[in-house]
């Protein structure tokens, strides 16, 4: 579906552009590999159409689109580092590939990209992706400790993950100027949404549904947590999860002063990246 916008092509064709224009490295080899993997991009589209909701224009706030994009895709090979993942979106992660080392060093590659693609934008842009980035980092330290109550698994999730849905909500309001009201609704959107769709990537996960990606390490999840209760019973309290902050998600956008057209596909995004993995999930919970 995401591939049907004109606002996604242009994030993958300048994605691509930047791939032709990396140095003819080692470097530049593991970064291109990471670049042309391909993915949804719903953060930058996010981004682009919090920007384009209040009357911005794609082209400005393009790049800050890619910076976010940028930081996701260092993050997912940090995460795999980590981890140890060895696939990722259904190809060798860059770790399996081409090493610890050399995929490190292509992570702090693409954050420093990342930097220059935000630079052009005012402070309160600049801080907001600042801040996403610093509360990314902070998650996933929190992801190596032993969580074991759910008020663990929220607040690693929030900073990991969520943090930049957040963060791609409000700085495309920012950069369109929009109103406070507005700017606090899609950042709440952005939260619930990346809670919601944690929650569910979890729960696949516990579940065995195939997702294109495999680690060696184990996280703790709010399934494992909810999974002391008993199966069914952890399954049935993680669906309420994902429905209860897809609801949020879709209620903060209602309540906005949002154009009406972009509200509706930021309200197709909440769908697509929930419904048809609940629907998998509760298809799960009926063969129990």
């Amino acid at each position: 579906m995401f591939s049907d916008w004109d606002e996604y092509h242009l994030i993958d064709s300048k994605l691509a552009e930047l791939a032709r224009s990396l140095p003819e490295s080692d470097l530049g080899e593991v970064v291109s590999y990471i670049l042309r993997s391909p993915g949804k991009r719903v953060r930058p589209l996010i981004l682009i159409f919090s920007a384009q909701a209040f009357g911005a224009k794609a082209c400005q706030a393009i790049d800050a689109a890619i910076a976010i994009e940028l930081v996701h895709a260092a993050s997912l090979v940090h995460d795999d580092i980590l981890d140890q993942g060895v696939e990722r979106r259904g190809s060798p992660s860059s770790m399996k590939r081409f090493g610890p080392e050399a995929s490190l060093l292509a992570g702090d590659y693409l954050i420093s990209q990342s930097i220059e693609f935000i630079s052009g934008y005012g402070r309160p842009v600049i801080s907001r992706f600042a801040r996403a980035c610093m509360s990314m980092s902070e998650g996933e330290m929190l992801d190596l400790s032993s969580a074991c109550a759910p008020e663990d698994y929220y607040s690693c999730v929030s900073k990991k993950t969520a943090s930049l849905f957040a963060a791609s909500a409000k700085i495309g309001c920012l950069i369109a100027c929009a109103l406070p009201e507005d700017v606090s609704l899609f950042e709440s959107y952005g939260m619930h949404l990346g809670l919601a769709y944690q929650i569910l990537d979890d729960l696949e996960e516990s579940l065995g549904i195939e997702q294109g990606k495999a680690s060696e390490k184990t996280s703790v999840t709010l399934p494992r947590i909810y999974g002391s209760v008993c199966p069914e019973t952890a399954l049935q309290m993680c669906i309420e999860a994902i429905d209860h902050h897809r609801s949020l998600a879709k209620e903060a956008l209602r309540e906005s002063s949002a154009d009406a057209g972009i509200k509706a596909r930021m309200d197709s995004i909440i769908d697509e990246m929930t419904c048809q993995g609940l629907d998998r999930c509760r298809l799960q919970k009926s063969l129990c």
